[in-house]
């Protein structure tokens, strides 16, 4: 896209040149929120968002990775403005609203591009659904222990910093919730922290938080041998500004999928897809032309 020499950036100037559809669909009985771009005869892409997040956290890459593929973003189980039912959500049940939501939209098949839930979601699902996922990208990858104490901690911190924000939607908490996210706090813009407040401050959210944290519990993380056995095109990105747990985590799968490719991106953190989109797409889009199949309807 054309950056505002002005450097300013929101949603909507990421989003305002590319033919887009912003809509809802049922999945066995969940109202899921989507966003779909590009032509439904190329492969699908399916983008998926991190902890209590929204399809608005790919709002830098529709409107690149729409030029080749059909793209969908979608608010996951009980994420956004999607319904929000009344019990723990695994990884398991992300999973499984995902497959429904494939379902319903007539995708046999598609390439997943994950962000640290949304990696592990699409990990489970390359998995349990071998034959629905054609290539799986992971940013700030999760879903693997590599060091138990310090998932433990990152567990707890992400527990209160979102309790905290569902308990009191406020644009301080909201962006302490947020926090994390960059290497460069700057790439915060002031957009995407609104859209993250408006969905917090749903009456409903207060009730979800805790059903949406469930999975921190530890429980359902794959095992080396699960990480073996994934056997698809893997794309691991790996933030090496940023030396945590989920850059451990990116360095061990790689070591552990027979098919991982390996990249490391400097200059971004939790999210290189909006904080060094061109890199990201370079990489994604060289990943997918080699690893996409076109067999959605």
């Amino acid at each position: 896209m054309t950056i505002d020499p002005t450097g300013f950036r929101s949603v909507w100037t990421f989003l305002n040149k590319t033919s887009h559809t912003l809509g809802f669909v049922e999945a066995q009985g969940v109202r899921t929120r989507f966003i779909e771009a590009g032509s439904r005869g190329n492969p699908t892409v399916l983008l998926l968002h991190g902890t209590a997040g929204s399809l608005e956290n790919f709002c830098a890459n529709y409107e690149k990775l729409a030029e080749n593929y059909h793209v969908i973003g979608l608010d996951l189980l009980g994420c956004g403005y999607t319904d929000k039912p009344d019990f723990p959500y695994q990884i398991s049940d992300y999973a499984a609203h995902l497959i429904d939501f494939m379902d319903v939209l007539a995708i046999s098949r598609a390439s997943l591009i994950g962000v640290s839930l949304g990696s592990w979601i699409g990990a489970w699902t390359a998995l349990h659904h071998p034959d629905r996922v054609s290539s799986l990208s992971m940013l700030a990858p999760a879903g693997i222990v590599v060091n138990a104490e310090e998932e433990k901690a990152f567990g707890a911190d992400v527990r209160k910093r979102r309790s905290t924000a569902a308990a009191d939607p406020t644009w301080e908490t909201v962006s302490t919730a947020m926090g994390r996210l960059m290497l460069d706090q700057k790439d915060l813009i002031d957009d995407l922290v609104a859209v993250r407040l408006g969905i917090y401050q749903e009456p409903e959210m207060k009730k979800a938080m805790p059903h949406l944290l469930a999975f921190t519990s530890g429980e359902q993380m794959l095992t080396a041998e699960q990480w073996s056995s994934v056997n698809l095109p893997l794309l691991v990105i790996a933030s090496v500004d940023a030396p945590n747990m989920f850059l451990d985590n990116a360095y061990k799968i790689a070591q552990l999928a027979p098919q991982a490719q390996l990249v490391e991106l400097e200059g971004c953190d939790h999210w290189p897809q909006f904080e060094q989109p061109e890199a990201f797409h370079q990489v994604a889009l060289d990943f997918l032309a080699r690893h996409s199949i076109a067999v959605n309807s």
